[in-house]
């Protein structure tokens, strides 16, 4: 004889299938009436949780972020998050050996000797985690110049690459032939601004893109237009003869099959949107170049930061794709 308690189980489980059912051929039946069978997709797809992607996050390693690898896994877990790049910033000291910057170096990226247990980290975390999100393997390399520097930093990468999903490539400074060396960040950098002119700092930092992108290793530009920060709050003006020559370089990322990434760490530094800012994601999308979303997260609790609001604004502008990576190989995923 069935149990008076599961005779009441059954009997509220199927009043609670019957009204999900007719729940369910109301809204059918409306959007059906006034033929607007596409909002009853947008509708029904609103039930769905957006699985996305983070491609740049940091950790306790570089010296000026929080947290372990694993907890920004974590996070990216708690936010159902279908994948996550591992991308700490690589050593300065392959390229920088002078020892009155050594307290520098130490609070902007880990030590050359560290760089194998980065790597091994990232391993372990991969293993632990591999049924709940797929962790993927990079580094941000601070490109400095296509000769000495580069070849330095290429070899102590080379044990790695097969390990390497991707890799980004930045750029954190410029220098020209008669100039110092001027850093993107407004409190070091605002001096030079004044001496050079928002025109000069704005040329120079396109022809260091363009070096970077003519090197043929990166798959990836992070924080596209980082040259904004200095000029913070107010936006940098590209006069007619420099915009062209911005415009060169997306095609001529577009033809090296490269991604850029939607930084959106911009917002939290105080630039008000995202790197690269939104007339040069409008020219991005046009020409089709894939993006690829990073939230530069040195908090874990930043991991996919403003993530959605990017898209939703981004797909008025045509963006229907986004881009990932996996064994260097491009994958592009439609949203």
């Amino acid at each position: 004889m069935t149990h008076p308690y599961m005779k009441k189980f059954a009997y509220k489980t199927q009043i609670t299938l019957k009204v999900l059912y007719h729940f369910y051929n109301i809204i059918g039946k409306f959007f059906q009436i006034y033929n607007i069978q596409e909002y009853k997709y947008n509708f029904l797809e609103q039930f769905k949780i957006m699985k996305l992607m983070d491609y740049h996050s940091h950790n306790r390693r570089c010296g000026h972020a929080m947290g372990e690898i694993e907890d920004y896994v974590k996070v990216a877990i708690e936010k159902n998050f279908k994948e996550i790049g591992i991308t700490d910033h690589f050593p300065l000291g392959a390229i920088i050996d002078d020892p009155q910057f050594q307290k520098i170096i130490k609070k902007a990226s880990m030590d050359v000797k560290e760089f194998p247990n980065y790597i091994e980290d990232i391993k372990r975390v991969k293993e632990k985690y591999r049924d709940k999100i797929s962790v993927r393997i990079s580094t941000e390399v601070n490109f400095a110049t296509p000769g000495r520097a580069l070849t330095r930093q290429k070899k102590i990468l080379e044990p790695f690459m097969d390990d390497f999903d991707y890799l980004l490539g930045a750029i954190h400074d410029i220098k020209w032939h008669d100039s110092p060396v001027i850093i993107m960040d407004p409190r070091e950098g605002s001096e030079a601004l004044k001496k050079y002119g928002i025109e000069k700092i704005n040329l120079e930092y396109i022809n260091k893109l363009i070096k970077l992108v003519e090197t043929n290793f990166f798959d990836v530009i992070a924080h596209f237009d980082n040259n904004r920060i200095l000029m913070r709050p107010n936006k940098p003006h590209y006069s007619e003869n420099t915009w062209q020559k911005l415009l060169d370089l997306l095609d001529k990322i577009k033809n090296k099959g490269m991604a850029i990434e939607i930084n959106t760490s911009g917002t939290l530094k105080g630039i008000g949107s995202q790197f690269p800012a939104d007339e040069i994601v409008i020219e991005i999308i046009k020409r089709d170049i894939p993006l690829l979303l990073g939230s530069d997260a040195h908090r874990p609790k930043n991991i996919g930061y403003s993530f959605e609001e990017f898209i939703e604004k981004a797909k008025k502008w045509g963006l229907s794709h986004l881009c990932i990576y996996e064994n260097r190989e491009q994958i592009l995923a439609k949203i």
